[in-house]
């Protein structure tokens, strides 16, 4: 039974990832800060269903916190690593960019030292398709020149890739940085434009859309992203940066159509300007990914929101 740490194991797509990683027989050691991006009960009971299973540990430990990580990778010795443990809202990072700096970038050099200290067999790390910014060659490759992010957060993901490289020239590291697109799903980060809306929705109550609505996003399922990382993790490819995205974007007006058909209502709608750190659209040239690890997204947009919707009303909504 081979061990893998996973950062950031109480969040969205760390709670995904560990369940499936456990329910494939690994060992799992869950390392999270529990922070209050968003309310951590929420993370508790993302959590809960793991704490009585032989196989996982859970080290409530913020990556920031060299020795203390330190500790976790001595007692458990690791053959994978997962780091998906990050700042990861656009807007908040325009005003807080430090903060973002410090977690980010500081906190994935501890993950990148501790790696090559006990020599982890492959490293994945959470990348995003905000390193593109807004660049109009869509879809977008990997190889395009992804220097002109928009948001700080974005410009520390994409400071991580070059990190991570360095990694792997100087001392053999596997790593793969995996730019994930638009995430949403099951245990859906609270913020984020499917959970808000399910919420709205769901209660009767307005919604905003940015701009007027034509704005584009490649919304790819949470199950097809966690079967892209493990499918990663167990392939060690040297240095990598590949794509998971949906190849299939959405504009705003159209996820808003699936809404209303999946929850069967009509949404009362205001409009509210879009920010600055908002991309145009994104969207994911995922041929490497087919190629380098044999995926592709299987689950469709209207798939996805109705899984999204029932995981909601049996986990978020009030009950009356």
């Amino acid at each position: 039974m081979k061990t893998v740490l996973v950062t950031g194991a109480a969040g969205f797509i760390g709670s995904n990832v560990s369940q499936t990683l456990l329910e494939e027989g690994y060992r799992v050691i869950g390392v999270d800060n529990f922070d209050d991006t968003y309310n951590p009960q929420f993370k508790e009971k993302q959590i809960a269903p793991f704490l009585n299973n032989p196989n996982f540990v859970l080290e409530r430990v913020d990556i920031r916190d060299l020795p203390a990580l330190t500790a976790v990778f001595e007692a458990e010795k690791p053959s994978y690593v997962v780091h998906l443990a990050a700042k990861a809202d656009t807007r908040d990072a325009v005003q807080n960019p430090r903060l973002y700096i410090s977690v980010n970038i500081d906190g994935t050099l501890n993950v990148l030292e501790l790696c090559k200290e006990f020599a982890v067999a492959n490293l994945i790390i959470a990348s995003s398709s905000s390193v593109y910014g807004n660049s109009p060659n869509v879809p977008w490759r990997e190889d395009e020149n992804a220097d002109r992010p928009l948001s700080p957060y974005g410009a520390t993901k994409r400071a991580v890739e070059h990190l991570a490289h360095t990694y792997h020239h100087n001392f053999g590291m596997n790593i793969v940085c995996l730019r994930y697109f638009n995430v949403y799903g099951e245990n859906n980060r609270p913020g984020m434009v499917p959970y808000m809306w399910t919420e709205k929705l769901l209660k009767g109550e307005e919604i905003e859309i940015s701009g007027d609505g034509s704005r584009k996003r490649d919304y790819t399922y949470i199950g097809d992203i966690v079967r892209g990382t493990i499918l990663a993790m167990e392939k060690p490819l040297g240095f990598e940066v590949i794509n998971l995205g949906n190849h299939t974007p959405a504009s705003l007006n159209e996820l808003l159509a699936v809404f209303e058909k999946v929850i069967g209502t009509k949404a009362k709608v205001k409009s509210r300007p879009s920010h600055g750190a908002s991309v145009e659209v994104t969207y994911a040239d995922v041929s490497k990914a087919k190629e380098l690890l044999g995926w592709e997204p299987h689950t469709s947009l209207e798939d996805g929101i109705i899984r999204l919707v029932a995981w909601f009303r049996s986990n978020r909504l009030e009950k009356s």
